[in-house]
């Protein structure tokens, strides 16, 4: 019996490693998220790419106090609706992440990879050997940028670990994630025949 529970080290370790080295670079130049109320990082569209990180979101998920999951549950559902409904329309493109509650993360210990690297210029070198570099969130942009235009991120290390973690699970189930939104990972009630306690036949 393979159980997802045996990774959770792993990711919790690669976690940190991201925090460590986020928490250097933003500290180097004088960065912080504080006072920002999420609308231009803690998107609807941030999207989660692997079984491992979706489960670890859930299992967070469930330590919350039940009046905030329903809570939650609820903006998921809107979030997922208005999305079907038009991707492209305002109530669906001016929305925030579910979990954000006045600019906070309510699940911030066990936010995904994406969330804990969000606002800062990087760059990854793709398998293919070719290299994607972007810009910081626009606070980066406009604040930051003009006195520290060395900073460059290199995320390429974090990638490799992740798809290292997320290796052994598609071993043991034989296919890949379908990648889905923090909504859509939420409101699923069973992922592709992977219950939320982690357990796998």
């Amino acid at each position: 019996m393979f159980s997802g529970d045996e990774l959770i080290p792993r990711l919790s370790e690669l976690y940190r490693t991201i925090d460590s080295t986020y928490g250097a670079a933003v500290h180097q130049v004088g960065f912080s998220c504080g006072g920002c109320d999420g609308v231009k990082c803690c998107t609807v569209d941030l999207t989660l790419h692997t079984f491992i990180e979706m489960l670890y979101l859930r299992r967070g998920f469930k330590t919350l106090e039940s009046s905030i999951q329903l809570d939650i549950l609820h903006r998921c559902r809107q979030i997922v609706k208005d999305k079907h409904d038009d991707p492209w329309g305002d109530a669906y493109r001016s929305a925030v992440c579910a979990v954000n509650f006045g600019g906070l993360c309510s699940l911030y210990e066990y936010r995904p990879m994406i969330c804990r690297l969000a606002g800062v210029p990087h760059f990854f070198a793709r398998p293919d050997g070719s290299t994607t570099q972007s810009e910081g969130c626009s606070r980066y942009e406009t604040e930051i940028r003009s006195n520290h235009p060395e900073l460059l991120m290199d995320r390429t290390q974090f990638y490799r670990g992740m798809a290292s973690i997320e290796l052994e699970i598609v071993r043991a189930r034989g296919n890949r994630a379908q990648s889905r939104t923090v909504a859509e990972t939420l409101v699923e009630e069973n992922l592709e025949g992977w219950s939320p306690d982690f357990q796998v036949g």
